[in-house]
């Protein structure tokens, strides 16, 4: 086992954000104020602590980028996009599923001694749906990757005690089927997350709602959960012990950033880092697969970048 420290990293994937136009019609970003996101909008990134990189999400395969690749880099360190010659949609494919399961970045700090999970909660209704025959199909990359440790998904128990967040944040989804769930405000809910994060060596939570609201193109739920998530983001920032604690976000693709037409862009996605070891992160970081091995770096984690050989089944 590794010797447990005080120094912890905290991933964030926000899915479906890349950096847009100043096209208030057309992008939240730019239509919308917000502490963190302007750059977004075709703004200026100022007063907020920390590095901001622009990542190349088609990972040099034509066509739009998707999040069953996409996420399968991120989670990986493997270019997905090229694995599988073209970019692939939706949940990872039969194909994909070995490298979450097996290689992903929880598995690799696991087998190195380290503490690592993902952090959002899941429901028992979600849990029934996804334990089935034949339910790997229904995983998105995340869930694949935490089944793929053999450790236990967090849900509604440890939601309730502040082990663990929602994937909306503030409860707003989550209270249509749990009547008693609290709301919750979104910079508590970023203080809580950062208390968490100090549990494991790496731990990751998921927000995807940026990219459903993308998709569908409703302008007043994209004000709304942008104000959630630069609330979050503030609440994080405030309580991050910079000394111990490193926060990255990053995203697989854009969309939310030009809300026209509910498709994916080619846009390049923003890579935040703030607090420990932050200058470990640089303009040397170009594609979605450079940030887990980054990661590995900053908690000298072997990796090879050859594509390991996996067996599907």
């Amino acid at each position: 086992m590794v010797n447990k420290t005080p120094e912890n990293l905290l991933l964030i994937f926000i899915d479906g954000i890349g950096f847009g136009t100043k096209n208030r019609s057309l992008n939240p970003f730019a239509r919308y104020e917000t502490r963190f996101f302007s750059s977004l909008g075709g703004g200026t990134h100022k007063d907020v602590p920390g590095r901001l990189f622009e990542v190349d999400a088609t990972m040099g395969v034509k066509g739009l980028p998707q999040s069953g690749t996409g996420q399968t880099a991120l989670f990986t360190g493997y270019n997905a996009a090229q694995i599988m010659d073209r970019h692939v949609a939706g949940f990872p494919p039969y194909s994909l599923r070995p490298y979450l399961k097996e290689h992903s970045i929880l598995h690799k700090f696991l087998e190195s001694g380290y503490e690592a999970s993902l952090i959002n909660a899941y429901t028992e209704t979600y849990m029934k749906r996804i334990s089935g025959p034949r339910s790997e199909r229904l995983m998105s990359a995340s869930t694949l990757m935490q089944k793929g440790t053999g450790r236990p998904f967090l849900n509604e128990a440890d939601l309730r005690e502040n082990r663990s967040i929602f994937m909306d944040i503030t409860h707003w989804i989550l209270r249509r089927f749990i009547k008693d769930i609290p709301t919750k405000d979104p910079k508590e809910r970023g203080r809580t997350l950062v208390k968490i994060a100090r549990n494991y060596d790496l731990s990751i939570f998921e927000y995807f709602l940026a990219d459903r609201i993308g998709h569908e193109g409703i302008w007043n739920e994209g004000e709304m959960i942008l104000r959630h998530l630069d609330e979050f983001l503030s609440g994080i920032w405030e309580d991050l012990d910079k000394e111990n604690q490193c926060v990255v976000i990053c995203s697989d693709h854009g969309n939310f950033e030009d809300l026209s037409n509910g498709l994916h862009t080619d846009n390049l996605t923003p890579l935040f880092v703030y607090g420990k070891n932050e200058t470990m992160f640089d303009e040397s970081i170009k594609s979605l697969y450079d940030i887990p091995r980054r990661i590995y770096q900053w908690k000298n984690i072997p990796f090879s970048t050859k594509v390991p050989e996996v067996e599907l089944g």
